[in-house]
């Protein structure tokens, strides 16, 4: 057994379960804290690699990206900027982290002109006029960082800020994969004492997966940034009345695990990648 010192392993599950508790009162402010912090930012200025539906993406719009004035939301290190910004005829990043804008602007300072970012929130984005953009982007489940009504509030103020016809893709969490997050360790995995505490921190601050899974949607604390901050998990079904009610159409889902697009409705019904990417049009 390598749990050799069982007090300070307790300890520092208790210490991790007293922040965790903290995102009962406020999960968008620390939420926002916590990517405002300079050792997360510092790891996402090193990404630089689309995700599959991402590239699938890029592959469908590549000659219409010359065209676009393109909003970037979530930027974060600027992993999307490497892949889309030069391809556009304006690009804007923004992120409601401080710190992330100034490491984009450091990374990218030898981009063009039109390539520009901002600290912005996607709650409130008054700081653009109604139907300004031609492509919008939010990845890496941006929109699971806020609350649920807060969540409603910025589809439609992405809405709103979207040209007749823009191209609305993101990702989310996928309340279909909760069995997956929630699966049983093997014995082998209770000799390890970081395996054994992700384990019963999982556990300990969450129900159980049969309680989420009868859920349209749910907030679960899966351990990012040590059980700091809680994510939003959705039913696709779910997730696209939301947007036909902001009032997006034509919506189409794409399969984290190898990018192609998903269109058979009881595909849709069994899909358990851990998160979807959604395409839509304003």
């Amino acid at each position: 057994m390598l749990i050799k010192k069982p007090y300070n392993f307790i300890l520092k599950i208790i210490s991790t379960i007293k922040n965790a508790v903290k995102s009962f009162k406020d999960m968008s402010s620390l939420n926002k804290e916590t990517f405002n912090a300079i050792d997360t930012s510092e790891y996402y200025a090193l990404q630089s690699q689309l995700q599959k539906p991402e590239q699938t993406l890029l592959i469908m719009f590549k000659d219409d990206l010359k065209n676009m004035k393109m909003l970037d939301i979530g930027v974060g290190g600027g992993r999307t900027t490497c892949n889309f910004a030069k391809l556009t005829k304006e690009y804007i990043g923004i992120d409601y982290s401080e710190n992330m804008i100034k490491m984009c602007r450091e990374r990218f300072k030898d981009y063009p002109d039109s390539v520009s970012f901002e600290v912005c929130d996607v709650r409130s984005m008054s700081g653009f006029a109604d139907h300004t953009f031609d492509f919008v982007l939010f990845s890496f489940n941006g929109i699971d960082c806020i609350s649920h009504e807060d969540r409603i509030k910025s589809f439609h103020e992405i809405k709103r800020i979207c040209k007749k016809g823009a191209i609305f893709y993101f990702s989310s969490h996928n309340l279909q994969s909760i069995h997956k997050l929630f699966a049983k360790i093997s014995r082998s995995d209770l000799t390890s004492m970081w395996k054994l505490r992700e384990y019963l921190l999982l556990r300990l601050l969450n129900r159980d997966a049969e309680y989420y899974i009868k859920k349209k949607h749910a907030v679960i604390n899966e351990g990012l940034s040590d059980y700091r901050i809680k994510l939003y998990y959705i039913k696709p079904k779910e997730q696209i009345q939301q947007l036909h009610d902001a009032g997006f159409n034509n919506i189409r889902i794409f399969s984290l695990e190898d990018g192609r697009e998903i269109t058979e409705s009881n595909e849709l019904d069994a899909i358990t990648d851990d998160w979807i990417y959604y395409l839509c049009y304003s």
